[in-house]
C-alpha cells in the first residue's frame, strides 16, 4: 500500500477499536472490488462469510477478512467452516489478510485446505497474486477517496456507498 494509504488507515484504526476498524477496511475491501468491476457483491456485518463477490466473467469468491496489527491472523474453525459452505455455491474460498504497517498490502490466499489456528501472513500460502495486483491499488485508491467522510461517519457512510454501488450490505 502507499504510504498515504497508510497514514490514512493508521488514523482510522486510532479513531474506532479494534473490530470497528476491522469492518471499515473490509467495506474498503468490498468498495474495491466494485471499483474492479465485481457486479455481484454481499458484504455481511453479521454472522458467516465477510464478502462474497462474483463478475461476469464467472469469477466467484468468498472471503473471510482479517486485520491485524502484528504480522499474524487467527483463522477460526467458524470461518473455515463459513467459507466451505460458501465452496457448495461455486465460490472460491478465500483468506484476505492485511497487516497495519509500512508497505503492506492485502494478502488474498486461497482457503481450501487452511486449517484453522494462528497463521503469519506472510507464510500463507498458496497466494491469489493476479487478484492482489489488481485489487491492491483500487483499495489504495478507495482509502483516498473515502476517507474523510469515513473519519467522520464510520461504517455507516461506507454501507451507503456500497449500497449506491448496487452491493447488498447485511448488517
Amino acid at each position: 500500500m502507499k504510504t498515504e494509504t497508510y497514514d490514512k488507515l493508521k488514523k482510522l484504526h486510532l479513531q474506532y477499536k479494534p473490530q470497528e476498524f476491522g469492518k471499515i477496511c473490509q467495506k474498503l475491501l468490498a468498495i474495491s472490488f466494485q471499483k474492479a468491476g465485481y457486479s455481484h457483491i454481499i458484504e455481511r456485518s453479521i454472522q458467516g462469510v465477510d464478502i462474497d463477490v462474483a463478475n461476469e466473467k464467472g469469477e466467484k469468491y468468498a472471503i473471510e477478512v482479517k486485520t491485524s496489527v502484528n504480522n499474524s491472523v487467527i483463522f477460526e474453525t467458524k470461518d473455515a467452516y463459513g467459507l466451505q459452505q460458501r465452496k457448495k455455491d461455486g465460490y472460491q474460498p478465500v483468506l484476505a489478510a492485511l497487516e497495519l504497517k509500512m508497505f503492506s498490502s492485502w494478502a488474498f490466499i486461497k482457503a481450501n485446505d487452511l486449517k484453522p489456528g494462528k497463521h503469519h501472513i506472510n507464510l500463507l500460502v498458496p497466494r491469489i497474486y493476479e487478484l492482489e495486483d489488481i485489487i491492491n491499488p483500487l483499495f489504495d485508491q478507495a482509502v483516498k477517496e473515502h476517507f474523510k467522510d469515513t473519519l467522520d461517519k464510520g461504517q455507516k457512510y461506507l454501507n451507503e456507498i456500497l449500497i449506491k454501488g448496487g452491493a447488498e450490505v447485511r448488517e
